[in-house]
């Protein structure tokens, strides 16, 4: 599937991983371009903005097509930026989207502690070395 074949808007999740855990993040596509590139809203946890700049992470984007129609793109590039005042987010792809099957891991939504562990402690793992990250490299949302 190409980039320029995804309806807009769709829904979006994308997933990071790093030595072996990984943390899904849902959002929405907004916008493509020549065939490369995927613009989505930016992913927010508990109102701060997600960084998916951190080194060592493999990043994947699953893009719903229609209802239990996915497809896959993997080892993407995702870079924020600022435009008009208004975070987004920029996917960069050089190979074609994959047919796929939804992932069967919830959506990190928050951080925080609930009675129940509703998010698994690899997720909150992942979730928090990139908001570390974010806070040394002063990147402020």
């Amino acid at each position: 599937m190409n980039v320029e074949d995804i309806p807009i808007p769709a829904m979006a999740a994308i997933r990071v991983s790093k030595e072996g855990k990984s943390a899904l993040f849902e959002t929405t596509i907004i916008q493509t371009t020549d065939n490369k590139y995927i613009y989505t809203m930016p992913v927010r946890i508990d109102n701060k903005l997600v960084n998916f700049e951190a080194k060592g992470l493999f990043k994947e984007i699953k893009i719903e097509f229609a209802p239990f129609e996915f497809y896959e793109w993997r080892n993407i590039s995702i870079v924020r930026f600022v435009e008009d005042g208004k975070s987004y987010l920029r996917i960069r792809t050089t190979t074609p989207g994959i047919k796929a099957m939804a992932w069967s891991e919830k959506p990190v939504t928050s951080t925080k502690k609930k009675k129940e562990n509703v998010i698994s402690s690899e997720a909150l793992e992942v979730v928090n070395a990139a908001q570390e990250q974010m806070k040394t490299e002063g990147d402020q949302p």
